[in-house]
């Protein structure tokens, strides 16, 4: 087990920093376990680029074998082909045992393994052997469940880790305790063996087992009748979610394995190994190898998600694993295999020489950022192309990705924010690792970004690693950056950027390095050109819910069929890549005197998100890599103005960079473009406009379906954004509902499923009351639950209240208000709705129904209901909140005060919210 462990540890230190395919790796190494310990046999999976043909043949069988036994006879017997390839694949399998089993016969050895066993081993009492036709079907056996099970329980496991960073640092540790992983100190691992017995209690490798009645007419509870013979299959996963067993159920929490608890369970209430004379006999095999696997890993590397976002898809063969599971491995020692083991030598590298760039006398300069939008990832990447410039060398990487590795001989500038109080998905072990109280002897800044609306938790994380990293023995070069979303959120950046690169100058003794422009750009001749972007859906529909109107905007209901092997939740987000309105683009196009067809060739002397060295068009960078419409800064409205010929431009430019800022830029939301329009004596060439635009964004969208309904599509429900600027100059196009209302049936666009908060997801008990609160759009998610709970009563599951509180402007664009009749008629859905426009009752919001209606909230939040609300931050959530202190003032006849002391303290599991800006 050491041997193959370590050929894994080798590979992984070799390729550091690269993408792992989780699951390849594992079925690697769980594959040439068994053969080594079973057989004495080497497949050198970790010496080949591609999966052993054994391992292929193997899916093969597997996944026709579970194709077969869902189709009729007639079906099988006419699919010829495949009946084909299947036998093909079964010989394959059965010749290589064979095989194996040849040459052990004819060169024999006294290896105290398997093979030997079945060869010489005599019936005590017949003195009969096993054939080499039985020995061959024991080896087929070994070798597929030998390593397809315990493979899953790997990736598994180590998917639960990195979601879970606190048991990752907690195994990290009880890991690092040992100088050596050896058999003596295997039984001392309890916590990572715990850790695999809560992956099998959430994720049992093979779903169910079934049993069969032995007595006629017994009564199971809940009244169901069954007869002798009859057969139950029981499903696993169910039966470890057990509420009368386990308490959170849903939640990772592999203490509750220790000190008895594990030991002290009822009977049967863990079955991941099967039942009875049944159950695998393999299993203590692949806990001893795992726990080998787990604590080697752990020792040597730190580990992170290629993907912060992912969320746990399944894919099923028989066995589950984690589908398109992909993390990066990054060294945190030297590696130490122990002695006497046989490891194959790899093959000399000859190194790769590569040319010196001239940055010596330049400083090294540390950029760690945690980002989930995109913003602060663009803020990080903007520092490093222009720390050159001000004599430093820049590295950029996520929080995440130094954990245990933070560099001391260099400064390190972080830039993050908070997700609903919580660290960004690449930022979670980061902030784990701080909790345990390092020692980083470091000089360090922070910048945070937020929105001021998310009252009780602005900049929390920012703050949080700001104050450890003092704690724990950082110096702060600069006070805390604040970017404030609803503010002046890009200049703020700059103005901290700008006093950072000052101070940091200072503190090394260098001057500012004078550089040419660091964007240049050459006009060619050539094709246009656009990368393509892996995760790509497919639109199916696109279809108008309302028309615009003196109202509001149209609002559109588009099906996507989700990319190949994601999954999601109803609840979460998809998040779209989009591209810029074409008439923005030709707008801009417009000012520089560049055609439609201008084709350019950039050259950059610094990191950029821009394509580089190749010929692609004016119109394909505006299109489709930088924002376009946001709000000028301070710093760029001084830019503008320097470049003015005309004095009295120059002049009123340079005035709206001071106090009229806000009102005259931020309020009205003018962009770089909108300058240079009412200001045409400006000289801002292209080159540099497109070092002041930042890279385009991801939108998040919440997802207004469930995965009951169809699990390989989901629906959008979006208000299209286009309306007369507000600065007076023209329309404004909202970039990405303009850009998938456009989107007809058949269309590619990039995008992927992004987890919502844990919270913000239905209750796994259907019998929970579900209290929402929405108005316009934001019933997205919404209609999502109200599906998934609509399509578990048309299945015979009991559902508890559930209870939709809606406000729109009027009927016109009452969403899905057909849709919601078909459900409050089957019982899945009541309704309340109330309209802003002509109410005849002087109720005009959802928050005058909730008032009205605060008894009846209230007793179902005591029986254990859940509430959400979505919707608008500063209109719906806000006036939900006044109202819920309101209420809880009046029923504990408290001042407002302490009734909104009283609301903070509601468990996040019981409120949840997911609101936008």
């Amino acid at each position: 087990m050491m041997d193959i462990a370590s050929q894994l540890i080798l590979r992984w230190h070799r390729f550091a920093a690269e993408e792992i395919d989780v699951c390849d790796n594992f079925t690697r190494l769980t594959f040439d376990t068994i053969a080594l310990c079973g057989f004495d046999y080497r497949f050198n999976s970790f010496y080949r680029n591609e999966m052993h043909q054994f391992v292929v043949a193997m899916g093969n069988v597997l996944t026709e074998g579970n194709r077969r036994s869902q189709r009729l006879p007639l079906q099988n017997t006419l699919m010829v082909r495949a009946a084909k390839q299947y036998q093909d694949n079964i010989a394959y399998m059965h010749k290589l045992c064979d095989e194996i089993v040849q040459y052990r016969r004819m060169y024999p050895n006294d290896t105290n393994d398997l093979l030997n066993r079945m060869i010489n081993g005599k019936d005590q009492e017949t003195g009969l052997q096993l054939s080499d036709e039985n020995i061959r079907y024991q080896m087929v056996t070994f070798l597929i469940a030998g390593h397809e099970t315990t493979s899953g329980m790997l990736s598994l496991a180590f998917y639960y880790l990195l979601k879970n960073p606190h048991a990752f640092q907690k195994a990290q540790a009880e890991a690092d305790q040992f100088d050596e992983i050896t058999v003596d100190i295997l039984p001392k691992l309890k916590y990572i063996d715990a850790i695999l017995k809560e992956t099998l209690r959430l994720q049992p490798i093979v779903s169910f087992f079934s049993v069969q009645s032995k007595a006629d007419k017994e009564i199971l509870p809940g009244g169901y009748e069954i007869h002798k013979d009859d057969r139950i299959s029981v499903l696993v996963r169910q039966l470890h979610r057990d509420t009368k067993v386990w308490d959170r159920p849903e939640d990772f929490l592999p203490e509750r394995m220790l000190n008895g608890g594990f030991e002290n369970l009822p009977p049967n209430a863990w079955k991941p190994f099967g039942n009875g004379q049944r159950s695998c006999l393999g299993r203590p095999f692949a806990m001893q190898e795992s726990v080998i696997v787990i604590a080697l890993i752990l020792k040597h590397f730190n580990l992170e998600f290629v993907d912060p976002s992912y969320d746990l898809r399944i894919k099923q063969m028989g066995t589950i694993k984690p589908a398109g599971f992909k993390i990066r491995a990054r060294p945190r020692q030297q590696v130490k295999i122990p002695l006497g083991i046989s490891i194959k030598k790899q093959e000399e590298m000859t190194p790769v020489q590569i040319p010196a760039v001239e940055t010596n006398q330049f400083q090294p300069l540390s950029i760690l950022f945690g980002s989930n939008s995109g913003s602060c990832e663009s803020f990080a990447r903007t520092l490093a192309s222009e720390a050159p410039t001000h004599g430093f060398n820049a590295t950029i990487a996520t929080l995440d990705s130094v954990v245990g590795a933070i560099p001391c001989d260099r400064p390190v500038i972080i830039v993050t924010s908070s997700y609903e109080g919580q660290p960004c998905s690449n930022a979670k072990q980061f902030v784990a690792y701080l909790q345990s109280k390092p020692e980083l002897k470091i000089n360090y800044a922070v910048f945070g970004a937020g929105h001021h609306d998310w009252v009780n938790t602005y900049q929390k994380i920012p703050i949080y690693i700001d104050e450890t990293l003092e704690k724990v023995g950082g110096t702060r070069i600069v006070d805390r950056g604040i970017g404030d979303a609803a503010g002046d959120f890009f200049g703020a950046f700059e103005a901290w950027k700008d006093n950072l690169f000052q101070v940091l100058r200072k503190m090394n003794g260098l001057q500012g390095v004078i550089s040419q422009e660091k964007l240049s750009i050459e006009i060619v001749n050539s094709t246009r050109s656009l990368g393509q972007i892996t995760d790509v859906g497919i639109v199916i529909e696109n279809r108008l819910l309302v028309e615009a109107s003196e109202l509001g905007p149209a609002k559109r209901h588009i099906e996507i069929e989700l990319p190949k092997g994601q999954t999601y939740r109803a609840g979460d987000y998809l998040a779209v890549l989009p591209t810029n309105p074409p008439e923005v683009v030709r707008q801009i196009l417009k000012r520089f005197k560049l055609s439609i067809d201008t084709n350019i060739k950039i050259t950059s002397s610094t990191e950029t998100f821009l394509p580089t060295g190749y010929p692609v068009s004016a119109y394909t960078i505006l299109w489709g890599y930088v924002e376009l419409s946001q709000p000028i800064s301070r710093k760029q409205v001084e830019t503008l103005a320097a470049l003015c010929k005309d004095e009295n431009e120059q002049t009123q430019l340079q005035s709206l960079g001071g106090d009229a800022y806000e009102k005259e830029i931020l309020d009205k939301r003018l962009s770089i473009l909108d300058i240079l329009e009412q200001y045409p004596s400006c000289d801002l060439s292209f080159s540099q406009y497109l070092r002041m635009v930042p890279s385009l964004r991801v939108r998040q969208y919440s997802i207004s379906s469930s995965p009951l309904w169809n699990f390989e599509s989901v629906t959008l429900s979006i208000d299209v954004l286009t309306a007369p600027a507000l600065s007076g100059l023209g329309q404004h196009w909202g970039v990405a509902s303009n850009y998938l209302a456009n989107l007809k049936p058949g269309d590619r666009l990039s995008c992927s499923v992004r987890a919502s908060d844990s919270n913000f997801h239905l209750p796994t008990d259907t019998k929970v009351p579900v209290v929402m609160f929405a108005a316009g759009s934001g019933i997205a998610p919404f209609r999502g639950f109200i599906q998934e709970r609509a399509a578990q009563m048309v299945c015979g599951r009991q559902v508890g209240p559930t209870i939709l509180y809606y406000g729109c402007r009027s009927e016109k664009d009452f969403l899905y208000a057909d849709e919601l009749d078909k459900w409050s008629k089957i019982g899945a859905i009541q309704v309340k709705h109330v309209f802003s426009r002509g109410s005849k009752d002087g109720k005009k919001y959802v928050q005058d129904l909730v008032w009205e209606d605060r008894k009846d909230i209230r007793k179902l939040f005591s029986e254990g209901a859940r509430l959400y609300t979505c919707g608008s931050a500063t209109k719906l959530a806000g006036s939900l909140k006044t109202c819920f202190i309101k209420i809880i003032a009046d029923h504990r006849q408290c001042d407002e005060s302490e009734a909104a002391t009283i609301l903070a303290t509601v468990d996040a599991t019981r409120y949840s919210v997911d609101v936008f800006a």
